[in-house]
């Protein structure tokens, strides 16, 4: 999204993306940094119990994630450059991250390594990014079934999809339809269909009724959760599912107010996926963040809170500020001048299609 306010522009819908992105933060320093792995029931009840409240407020992020792209793409033009920038971001930082294994610790470079970093998203480097580009590409069908269906066609539809992609699955145990539990491109779609779904309601829920669903939601699959239900925590569980339309809902509703704020967010906002892919590189997912988190454990619960937070804050300011050189970079090479001439290329050959907007 461009870093310029334009027309119609949603801040509250961008501000998600930056507490989403943060959510993200604090889900990998409690899984990937340790601390649940390393906190029972029985040893530790206050600590397992804010540790697991941090899980169940943070684990829909990948559904919110698509479900935000649903809620601004459903009536945007595809354009060719969406997934050709992201890509060119993605190469980015893992050629950067290829290049630092290779002098820090060239005996753990993959075989193809440098092909594999050239090629991230054929090669699952990321299985988010590989998913979410199945699904960019899908984007031109899904956009035409949310355009052409009537809302409460739509409401049906993705109500059956939710019972049996979502519900039963759940509650029998199984992962059907190549769901792999949401770690997939055809979960991302159907988050994608309810984020249109939920752009195209006419009467829409104050934020902060939606908002109190999403805490009351979250507050309940905590208690599911420590109760030793673990399928509650899956990204297309019910709750899940419920927890991130209803925080979408809600951000969307928010009127952001003032210049300065609209400024931060709308700067802000495009380094949200730059966060994302910085920290989960094998560079720092595997020997900065691996384990890290664990010393929290030994902690007060409040101090252990804190710091959780706190390393969260750390990885994604730390992530942020990295990024705003990646974008520098981009800028002075006139990426976004060369994709615009690559859709410019795209359109003469596939023409245009009025009745979507921009994006």
């Amino acid at each position: 999204m461009a870093e310029n306010e334009k027309p119609g522009r949603n801040y509250g819908i961008d501000l998600l993306r930056l507490v989403t992105m943060f959510f993200i933060c604090i889900l990998h320093v409690c899984n990937k940094g340790g601390i649940v792995s390393h906190l029972s029931a029985d040893t530790a009840p206050v600590h397992y119990g804010i540790a697991w409240f941090f899980e169940a407020l943070t684990f829909g992020a990948v559904d919110i994630f698509g479900m935000i792209s649903g809620y601004v793409g459903w009536n945007r033009r595809f354009r060719v450059s969406r997934p050709l920038g992201i890509w060119l971001e993605l190469v980015f930082y893992t050629l950067i991250g290829c290049a630092l294994m290779t002098f820090l610790c060239p005996e753990l470079m993959h075989e193809n390594a440098w092909l594999r970093a050239a090629m991230p998203v054929l090669h699952g480097e990321y299985w988010y990014m590989t998913a979410y580009f199945g699904m960019v590409f899908l984007t031109p069908f899904l956009n035409a079934a949310i355009q052409k269906m009537s809302v409460r066609s739509l409401g049906f539809s993705l109500l059956c999809l939710f019972v049996f992609f979502s519900v039963l699955p759940t509650v029998l145990g199984t992962s059907v339809f190549g769901l792999s539990s949401g770690y997939s491109t055809l979960w991302l779609c159907v988050t994608y269909l309810c984020g249109g779904f939920l752009s195209r309601l006419e009467k829409k829920p104050k934020a902060y009724a939606s908002l109190l669903v999403f805490a009351g939601a979250v507050v309940v699959t905590w208690v599911i959760r420590i109760s030793g239900v673990s399928a509650v925590l899956k990204y297309s569980s019910p709750a899940v599912v419920i927890c991130a339309a209803a925080i979408t809902l809600g951000f969307s509703q928010l009127r952001i107010r003032g210049r300065a704020l609209k400024a931060v967010i709308g700067f802000a906002a495009p380094s949200a996926l730059g966060i994302f892919i910085i920290h989960v590189h094998d560079v720092i997912w595997e020997f900065l963040l691996k384990d890290a988190a664990v010393p929290f454990v030994s902690d007060g619960a409040a101090l252990m809170t804190v710091k959780i937070i706190a390393m969260a804050a750390v990885i994604f300011f730390g992530c942020f500020a990295v990024d705003l050189v990646r974008r520098g970079i981009f800028r002075i090479a006139h990426v976004k001048d060369l994709l615009k001439l690559v859709d410019r290329g795209a359109e003469k050959l596939y023409g245009s299609d009025k009745n979507q907007t921009e994006g």
